[in-house]
């Protein structure tokens, strides 16, 4: 793949449709039959709203004008064969339309078009509401994320094959884009710390890392827990998911895990062990998390630059940002060795 198809591909990728709540409330009618007060619910790249109607309540999306026809119909065949392996307590598979669709057509005023479908809601707390995350739930987020890789293993689709902002295979061309948008030398310098550390040891490894589909993205903001913060009931938007690296997945919600918690280590050592209890990790994989996490959160705080200038109204783009940049700071001081005996402890 070109650099030039690369960046601009995904370049507008976080502009969100320009759809007033009136015209989605009546596209919602008129499409799928659905009637009753609009909520707004934030996304990185899609317009969702939570309708209320007698019969239930409904998350109304319209995608991004990039996304394509194909990767949301990925989606639904994976929320199928998650419910077929009752992977989680909660899944959310889609509604189709009164023309029998799972996926519509509509445009916006400057006629771009945009696809558009709806899913049940699904009631629960966000993990986000809690600002301390117990050894128990992230130990059952590990292993529920295990459950989701295993249902997984072997599947396929067409559309899964698309550039991506968030994959972590192509980040030295993200980074070297992104990095020059950061505010300062000291922020640059510290994600270039990560960056070597990563360069240094994942690429010569890669070959030897199992690879699937997986969620990729397992943020505070798409994990669904019940009210007391212990279990999970739910991981909601595949928005993201990418044949990949499978050690990407509690790669990745560690990056999370450890934000804004008061021994960043223990965090992830939880969830890498509820994982490791499912789905095994081999000893290169363990090796290699601390530098995946430390590249996760390199991207964070480097995409939210440019997504924020591209939307500085929308404040979902900012989560977690400050966070990241506390975790790195921590993070910078400890060591390979480190890291690596932590997360075999973890998995022992």
């Amino acid at each position: 793949m070109a650099f030039s198809s690369y960046h601009l591909n995904m370049s507008d990728s976080c502009l969100l449709p320009q759809f007033d709540p009136n015209e989605c409330a009546d596209i919602a009618r008129r499409l799928f039959a659905l009637e009753g007060p609009l909520k707004l619910l934030y996304g990185e790249r899609d317009l969702n709203y939570l309708i209320t109607t007698d019969s239930g309540k409904f998350v109304f999306k319209i995608a991004n004008a990039d996304e394509a026809r194909g990767m949301l119909d990925c989606q639904h065949r994976v929320f199928e064969r998650l419910e077929q392996n009752q992977v989680f307590p909660l899944i959310a598979c889609a509604r189709k339309s009164v023309n029998g669709k799972e996926i519509e057509t509509v445009q916006d005023a400057q006629g771009h078009e945009h696809f558009c479908r709806v899913l049940p809601y699904l009631e629960g707390r966000m993990w986000s509401e809690f600002k301390i995350s117990c050894p128990e739930l992230l130990q059952d987020l590990g292993a529920n994320l295990a459950t989701l890789d295993l249902a997984l293993q072997g599947f396929s689709h067409p559309g899964i094959e698309r550039p991506l902002l968030w994959n972590m295979e192509t980040t030295a061309v993200k980074l070297a884009t992104y990095k020059p948008l950061l505010a300062n030398d000291a922020e640059r310098h510290l994600v270039e710390h990560f960056e070597s550390a990563y360069l240094k040891r994942v690429p010569a490894a890669q070959n030897q890392l199992p690879q699937q589909v997986i969620h990729n993205d397992a943020n505070r903001e798409n994990v669904v827990v019940n009210d007391s913060g212990t279990r999970v009931l739910s991981v909601i938007d595949f928005g993201d998911m990418i044949h990949s690296w499978r050690v990407l997945e509690p790669a990745i919600a560690a990056s999370y895990t450890m934000l804004g918690q008061p021994d960043p280590m223990a965090s992830a050592q939880a969830l890498v062990a509820g994982y490791h209890a499912k789905l095994p990790l081999t000893a290169t994989e363990t090796g290699l998390l601390l530098d995946l996490i430390g590249m996760r959160l390199c991207m964070s705080v480097c995409l939210c630059a440019h997504q924020q200038r591209l939307e500085p109204d929308n404040t979902y783009l900012s989560n977690d940002v400050q966070e990241s940049w506390e975790l790195m700071e921590k993070l910078r001081n400890v060591t390979w060795s480190e890291a690596r005996d932590a997360m075999q402890s973890a998995c022992s």
